[in-house]
C-alpha cells in the first residue's frame, strides 16, 4: 500500500475525543496536543507529542473503537497515516499474550489519564509563549 501522508494546521482537531477510531499516525513533522475532557468539559491537555511519535492506536484495544482523548495540531503537523486493516493484519501476527499485555496496558493509561483530567476542576494548564506549560486558576 502507498504511503499515505496528511497535514494539519495548527489549531486543527485531528481526532475529537469519543470518535470511533479507524487510523493511527505516526508524526513526520511538528507537534500535537493530547487533550481530555474533564467533568466540566474543558479540554486538559495531558501531554504533548514530537516528530517520530505515534498516536491514536489506543482505539484498537477498545471493545468500543472509541477515541478515549482528542489530538489537537499545537503547530502546523505533517503526518503518515496506517489504516485500521493494515494494523489488524499486523496484530494477527503477534501472540494472544502480547495482545492481552496491551490491551491492559492501554485500559491502565485511559484510567490514568481520566484521573488526571478530573484533577483539573479548578485547575487549568496554559502554554506560554516559550512553550512550557503552566497552571493556574480556572477563573
Amino acid at each position: 500500500m502507498d504511503k499515505v501522508v496528511q497535514h494539519f494546521g495548527k489549531g486543527e482537531v485531528i481526532i475529537p475525543e469519543g470518535g470511533v477510531g479507524d487510523r493511527v499516525y505516526r508524526i513526520l513533522n511538528g507537534e500535537v496536543l493530547i487533550c481530555k475532557k474533564n467533568e466540566q468539559g474543558r479540554m486538559i491537555p495531558i501531554t504533548k507529542l514530537e516528530t517520530g511519535e505515534i498516536f491514536g492506536e489506543m482505539y484498537l484495544f477498545e471493545s468500543s473503537g472509541a477515541r478515549s482523548a482528542s489530538v489537537i495540531a499545537s503547530t502546523d503537523v505533517k503526518v503518515e497515516v496506517f489504516f485500521e486493516e493494515e494494523i489488524q493484519q499486523e496484530l494477527t501476527n503477534t501472540s494472544p499474550e502480547l495482545r492481552q499485555m496491551l490491551g491492559a496496558f492501554t485500559k491502565r493509561l485511559q484510567n490514568t489519564t481520566g484521573n488526571f483530567a478530573s484533577l483539573f476542576r479548578e485547575k487549568m494548564i496554559v502554554e506560554l509563549p516559550d512553550g512550557t506549560m503552566k497552571v493556574t486558576d480556572n477563573r
